[in-house]
C-alpha cells in the first residue's frame, strides 16, 4: 500500500486537476473543492485540452503540477445511446483512462482518484459488494462503457507495482440532478423520464412512453451528494481496492416514473414499451465499507432530489428544445 495521503487541514492550497471538470459531475466536484480552499484546474475539450490526446494531457499535467487528479471525464449515455454509439463510447473512454493514468504516473502525481459506474459489476448480481467486483461478466448492454473503466483499474494497478502510483477507485450508482443529460436518447432513465413528463404536462399530453417493462430496480444518487462523497473519499481513503459510494437503496423504474409524475404535477398515464431492453434486473450498491471508512452518507432523499431536478429542468427547459 502506498504511503498515507491523509493529513490535517487537508485541502487548503492543495493543487487538484479535475478531468471533465465542466461536466455534469465534474462541475460539482470543482465547486466542493474550491469551497474547501483547494487550487483547482479543469481539463476538458471545452478548456482546449482533449484528454484523448496523450501529448496534450501530459503537457497540461506537467504545467499544473497537481498533488492529485480526480477523473470525472467520460463519454456516457443510457442503454439506447450505448447501442447507437458503441465504438465511440469504448474508444473514447479507453483513451481517456489510459492517457490520464499514464500521464499521472509519468509526471509524478501523488494520487489518482477514479470514478467508475456500477455497471462494472457482474451483470447477474443483485447487490454489489466490493469483494465480488471480479466475480463475473458485465451486462452486455453496458460492456463498451464498463470495460474501459475496469481496464483503467488494471492500468493503475500496474503502475502501482512499478512506481507506487497511489490510486483509489470509487463506484457510483446512476447520478441525476441539475445540468444532467436530458436528451431522450442519451440520458439515463431518470433524466429521460423527467424530460418526457414535464414536457407532457406543459404540452397537455395525456400519455408518456416508458422504455422497457418498468421492473428493473436502480439506485440513484443526487449529483451534489456524489461530489461531496468523492471529495471525502479523496481525503480519507487510501486503499486501491474499489469502494462503493451510494445510499444502498433502490426503486423500480415504474416507481421512479410515479415519483416524477407526482413531483411534476402531471395526471396522465404511462405506456410501457416492452420491446425496449430493460438492462440488468437490479443494481444496488452495498455501502457498509463507505460508511465505516468515510463516516459519510448521502444527504438528499430521492424524492427531494427529483423535486429539485424537476424544478431545475422546468426552469431551463428551453435550453433542451
Amino acid at each position: 500500500m502506498a504511503p498515507s495521503f491523509i493529513a490535517g487541514n487537508f485541502w487548503p492550497d492543495r493543487r487538484v486537476v479535475v478531468a471533465g471538470g465542466l461536466g455534469f459531475l465534474g462541475r460539482v466536484v470543482v465547486s466542493v473543492l474550491e469551497g474547501r480552499g483547494a487550487r483547482v484546474r479543469v481539463c476538458s475539450r471545452r478548456t482546449g485540452v482533449d484528454i484523448r490526446d496523450l501529448t496534450a494531457i501530459r503537457r497540461f499535467i506537467q504545467d499544473a503540477e497537481p498533488d492529485l487528479i480526480i477523473n470525472c471525464a467520460a463519454h456516457v449515455g443510457g442503454i439506447a445511446y450505448n447501442a447507437r454509439c458503441p465504438v465511440a463510447i469504448y474508444e473514447d473512454n479507453l483513451l481517456i483512462g489510459f492517457n490520464l493514468v499514464k500521464a499521472a504516473a509519468e509526471c509524478g502525481v501523488r494520487k489518482f482518484v477514479n470514478i467508475m459506474p456500477n455497471c462494472t459489476y457482474p451483470g447477474e448480481a443483485d447487490v454489489y459488494r466490493e469483494k465480488e467486483w471480479w466475480d463475473g461478466p458485465m451486462h452486455p448492454t453496458v460492456l463498451t462503457y464498463g470495460m474501459p473503466r475496469k481496464a483503467l483499474w488494471v492500468h493503475a494497478w500496474a503502475y502501482h507495482t512499478v512506481n507506487r502510483l497511489a490510486s483509489i477507485h470509487l463506484v457510483l450508482p446512476n447520478l441525476y440532478g441539475p445540468h444532467d443529460h436530458f436528451d431522450i436518447v442519451r440520458s439515463h432513465a431518470l433524466g429521460a423520464l423527467i424530460r418526457k413528463i414535464v414536457d407532457a404536462k406543459i404540452q397537455g399530453e395525456r400519455a408518456v412512453e416508458v422504455w422497457g417493462t418498468g421492473a428493473p430496480i436502480r439506485e440513484w444518487m443526487y449529483v451534489e451528494d456524489a461530489g461531496a462523497g468523492i471529495v471525502a473519499a479523496a481525503e480519507k481513503h487510501d486503499d486501491m481496492n474499489i469502494l462503493n459510494l451510494g445510499s444502498g437503496q433502490g426503486c423500480s423504474i415504474r416507481e421512479l416514473a410515479e415519483m416524477v409524475k407526482a413531483c411534476a404535477g402531471w395526471d396522465g398515464e404511462f405506456v410501457y414499451d416492452t420491446s425496449r431492453p430493460d438492462g440488468a434486473p437490479k443494481k444496488i450498491l452495498r455501502v457498509k465499507e463507505m460508511e465505516s471508512k468515510l463516516e459519510w452518507f448521502p444527504k438528499v432523499s430521492l424524492s427531494e432530489g427529483i423535486q429539485r431536478t424537476v424544478d431545475w429542468y422546468t426552469a431551463h427547459r428551453c435550453e433542451f428544445a
